[in-house]
């Protein structure tokens, strides 16, 4: 520049010496690439040099005298101009400048230089950089494209440099390590990792540094919701010169293995198959129909500038597409060139590399230029592969469906047992739940699959017993003072006004922004039948120590009761040896006689007792003439009562009554009643009888009007070792045993007592008719069972091989609720029947006709050596044990057979 106003001044002053030539300056001038304009001081060009028709289209001679003005066109520039020269004339330092003008309708760039020529001239500079600055322009908006891609992708995205291990690019995405950009640029590990962890991981990107290798791996991190999260982690080393960056993504698998442990029998097939796709940068030109793309990055090689030095037609590339996305991809691109749309996303099937196998992309496209008409010319986007991703999309919608398959039963499990998930939603204060077991609310139907009902109605509906406590929970509960509870209280639902007992716990969920409770979730069960059990156990296990303490102290007084009639009968049998006096020796007799009765009902009693306790009672059952047995108990008891002091009579029901009963226990019941009504009763009457009900039940009674019972005590008269008079003979167990019999024949017992005014007690026996009569006929066995019934039922088989009809009507009782049974009363029988129906599992008595349990089991196991057989034995011995399972039984039972063992070993044998 300096060169120039010299030879410019020297041009002017050819007088001097020693100047260059005019001619030579000339040439210098008409060297120069820039063209030059001098001004004076009110911007009027005086003279241009080195002008240039193709940037600015005017002739000299047309700009000579025009304001500067009118070459720069646009006012603010102009006055931008003028400042500058302002500012040159007044520091007299030039002023350097890009400026940009509207020439032929498009954008011209020049760079720009100012200075003084003289103490009122100005020299303006224009040298053309139009070109270079457009390729500055393009290469700018190629890196901000790059930048928009990496700074957008769906997954976390980070890049290190390697020579000095500081994050240089950090996604939007990568937030959820709980860090920005701003704060981890420059940075390393040690800003979010402790020490140690940060030491192994930067020596494991070392490592693969050194090795140029990939990694891709789960690993778990704490992200920044607080909550641990497993991350498919994949790590790639990008070579750049003597630069290395290593690149690595996240991608959150949380929920898909959170998925897979809840549905284990479907995710152990499931495998884990994660590729981060990898962005393909291209153009289209819409004029040319060509896609242009960078060759080395679709092959995969890491650049800081794309050469676009590959293009393909349009044609080539829907030809590519899957036969069923072709049409409506080639619409949808057109439909953005016409400008219906701003953006083109789409996941569809390709084959570019022509190998015959499409493999799902994922296009994103948008416009990048248009023309001044605003006429789309070209388009920018990107493709990638997210062919694993769809494939593992597909599978998770299959999981889910088996996961909603797995919760519908879930809820169906819930309803059924009771169990009630809700939630609360603090704000609100209101309770909802998703079923419809209980609500409190006049809410009929479900809005939006929930029930509703207000913390203040629901605490109003708890039991006054608890009320106050359970509100001083929900309050602490709703403030945030209390984190959790579990409580046990009664509350009625608003449809029957009932009370329930219901154990129900919860904690809260959910904290606001503010870090106040949200919301709290928990369940409730109803713990009504809970609790009547435990009532009941409670109960009975008050009644077993009184019974208990009765039992000790019947067997204290046992010695006593059993000595005085022992002592009795030997005292009085020595004496009787001594003495030859009839009268004497008859007096003794009748003492000896009456006190052997006295031991021989104790002993009845014990044994009695005994058999209840075993489950041996037998019961044999004929048919009883009622009036007959009633009769003879009239004549036998009348010879105990003194008939001067107390009345005894027997008030027939029916002319005839004959029924099908055990004789020997109704008869041991009746005269229990006679014996304590004429052991209690001292003067007066003794009436006993029977009449038929109209429920079809016979009602017998004995009344007396002797001493009566108390009414603190009549609830007690039923219990086993129990006496009202401890001084009266007796074991205080014939109530106990006259109800245990009364019960198996199927009727009750009671009594009606006032204190000093006497007692009557009674019970019902169901009015069964007698064997011979047509409408008694008896029933035939269950066996075999109708074959259609079997094929009709849903409950697993069991054949019953039993010889004893009692002991089958046993195991009917325990198990028709939920097996279907069929019997066999020998084991020849067993073997046909097993072979016919094939049951689940057989019950085989040890000891029966024609063929015995042994034998049975053998002829069984050539048919199958599978079917469960439990033996059923009488024998307990060892050998006896080992003898069963010799002979190829699964498991055995000894009589007396116990209900809930017996079920148990049931259902572990069909289960296996």
């Amino acid at each position: 520049m300096n060169l120039f106003l010299k030879c410019f001044k020297k041009k002017q002053t050819p007088h001097k010496q020693n100047f260059i030539s005019p001619s030579l300056c000339e040439e210098l001038l008409n060297s120069f690439p820039d063209m030059m304009f001098i001004q004076d001081k009110s911007l009027n060009i005086i003279q241009v040099l080195n002008a240039s028709i193709s940037l600015f289209p005017y002739p000299v001679k047309d700009m000579i005298g025009k304001n500067i003005g009118f070459i720069l066109k646009n006012p603010p520039l102009l006055e931008d101009y003028t400042h500058k020269v302002e500012t040159v004339l007044q520091t007299r330092q030039p002023q350097r400048f890009k400026l940009c003008l509207q020439i032929h309708g498009e954008k011209v760039y020049f760079d720009t230089y100012i200075t003084t020529f003289s103490a009122d001239r100005i020299l303006t500079f224009f040298r053309d950089i139009t070109e270079s600055t457009i390729n500055q322009i393009e290469a700018e908006k190629l890196r901000s494209y790059l930048s928009q891609a990496l700074e957008n992708m769906a997954i976390p995205t980070s890049i290190k440099d390697m020579n000095t291990e500081k994050y240089i690019f950090w996604s939007k995405q990568s937030s959820i390590f709980g860090l920005s950009s701003e704060a981890i640029l420059g940075q390393d590990e040690t800003l979010f990792m402790e020490e140690k962890q940060a030491q192994k991981a930067q020596e494991f990107d070392r490592n693969l540094a050194h090795r140029n290798a990939s990694y891709q791996g789960i690993e778990k991190f704490i992200l920044n919701d607080g909550k641990e999260h497993s991350l498919m982690i994949t790590k790639n080393i990008f070579l750049h010169g003597k630069t290395k960056w290593l690149v690595c993504s996240s991608l959150d698998v949380t929920d898909m293995q959170q998925q897979q442990e809840k549905i284990k029998s479907v995710t152990q097939k499931l495998m884990l198959a994660l590729h981060i796709a990898k962005l393909m940068l291209w153009a289209f030109d819409v004029q040319k129909q060509v896609f242009v793309i960078d060759s080395e990055q679709a092959a995969g090689k890491s650049k800081e500038t794309l050469k676009w030095d590959r293009e393909f037609s349009a044609e080539s590339f829907f030809n590519a597409l899957h036969p069923e996305d072709r049409e409506e991809t080639r619409s949808s691109f057109y439909r953005l060139i016409k400008g219906e749309t701003n953006t083109l996303q789409k996941i569809i099937r390709a084959d570019f590399r022509q190998k015959g196998k499409y493999i799902w992309i994922e296009l994103h496209a948008s416009v990048e230029k248009t023309d001044a008409n605003g006429q789309v010319t070209r388009l920018i986007g990107t493709t990638t592969s997210v062919d694993q991703r769809q494939k593992m999309a597909n599978s998770l919608v299959e999981a889910k469906e088996k996961l909603e398959i797995t919760n519908s039963i879930l809820s169906s499990v819930l309803s059924l047992s009771k169990v009630l998930p809700w939630d609360c939603d603090i704000p609100t204060q209101t309770f909802s739940c998703d079923y419809h077991i209980y609500h409190h609310e006049d809410q009929k139907a479900p809005i939006q699959g929930k029930y509703y009902c207000t913390v203040e109605k629901y605490v109003n509906s708890i039991h006054p017993d608890f009320k106050e406590h359970m509100q001083k929970v929900f309050e602490e509960l709703l403030c945030g003072k209390r984190k959790s509870f579990h409580e046990t209280y009664q509350v009625h639902w608003y449809n029957d006004r009932e009370y329930e007992w219901i154990d129900k716990q919860g904690a809260i969920y959910e904290y606001d922004s503010a870090g106040k409770p949200k919301t709290i979730i928990g369940s409730s069960i109803v713990i009504t039948e809970r609790k009547r059990m435990e009532q009941n156990l409670l109960l009975a296990k008050e009644q077993a120590e009184e019974s208990n303490r009765l039992k000790s102290a019947f067997l204290a007084n046992m010695s006593h009761e059993i000595r005085t009639p022992l002592n009795a009968i030997v005292g009085f049998s020595e004496v009787l040896a001594q003495t030859d006096e009839p009268e004497e020796r008859k007096e003794y007799l009748d003492i000896i006689a009456n006190n052997n009765a006295l031991l021989l009902q104790l002993i009845g009693d014990i044994l009695d007792l005994s058999k209840i306790e075993a489950g041996t009672l037998e019961f044999i059952y004929t048919d009883v003439n009622i009036n007959t047995l009633l009769e003879e108990v009239e004549q036998i008891n009348k010879l105990k009562v003194n008939p001067e002091k107390i009345t005894l009579s027997f008030q027939q029901g029916l002319p005839e009554c004959t029924i099908r009963t055990e004789k020997n226990r109704l008869l041991q019941v009746i005269n229990n009643f006679m014996t304590n009504a004429i052991k209690f009763t001292q003067k007066g009457s003794i009436s006993f009888g029977y009449k038929l009900q109209e429920d079809k039940t016979l009602y017998f009674y004995v009344t007396d009007t002797g001493c009566g019972i108390p009414a603190d005590k009549r609830d007690q008269v039923f219990g086993r070792f129990v006496k009202l008079n401890n001084f009266t003979q007796g074991t205080g167990l014939g109530l106990a045993i006259s109800e245990t019999i009364i019960k198996r024949l199927g009727g009750k017992i009671g009594v009606e007592s006032a204190e000093g005014q006497g007692s009557t007690f009674w019970f019902t026996l169901p009015y069964t008719p007698p064997a011979n009569s047509p409408q008694s006929e008896a029933k035939p066995l269950p066996f075999p069972a109708p074959a259609s019934e079997i094929q009709q039922t849903e409950k697993p088989l069991i054949l019953i091989a039993e010889d004893n009809l009692s002991n089958y009507k046993l195991f009917e009782a325990i198990l028709a609720k939920d097996y279907f049974l069929f019997h066999a009363p020998d084991g020849k029988k067993a073997v046909d029947l097993f072979q016919k129906y094939q049951p689940h599992l057989i019950l085989m008595d040890l000891k029966m006709p024609q063929m015995d349990g042994y034998e049975a089991i053998r002829e069984i196991r050539k048919l199958s050596s599978t079917v469960p057989v439990i033996a059923v034995t009488a024998f307990a011995f060892a050998e006896d044990e080992q003898k069963v399972f010799k002979s190829g039984f699964n498991a055995y039972l000894s009589k007396p057979v116990h209900a809930k063992l017996l079920k148990e070993k049931i259902q572990n044998l069909i289960n296996l």
